[in-house]
């Protein structure tokens, strides 16, 4: 069986607000795409915290750069060290 996404990009970077944990991040391409009412356009993101995957998030039908803002943020969300601190 010949796997219809591509891989763009993944990593897994420590996250200092939940130690001991690294938070996971994966964009994909779907190959086989067509749009439809519900999906307007080819790209997934799939994010967790930990190895149980805890605090899991999976989002379909994504351009490219909303793809992207989505990792940042959740990043934003769940790494220490990334943004400077509120005020």
């Amino acid at each position: 069986m010949q796997s219809t996404h591509l891989l763009i990009e993944e990593f897994s970077v420590p996250s200092g607000i939940h130690p001991g944990e690294s938070v996971h991040v994966r964009i994909r391409r779907d190959l086989a795409f067509r749009p439809g009412c519900l999906l307007n356009s080819n790209y997934l993101v799939d994010l967790h915290v930990g190895a149980s995957c805890r605090l899991a998030k999976n989002y379909a039908g994504l351009s490219l750069r909303v793809a992207n803002e989505i990792a940042l943020r959740y990043l934003l969300e769940h790494v220490d060290g990334i943004a400077p601190d509120l005020h």
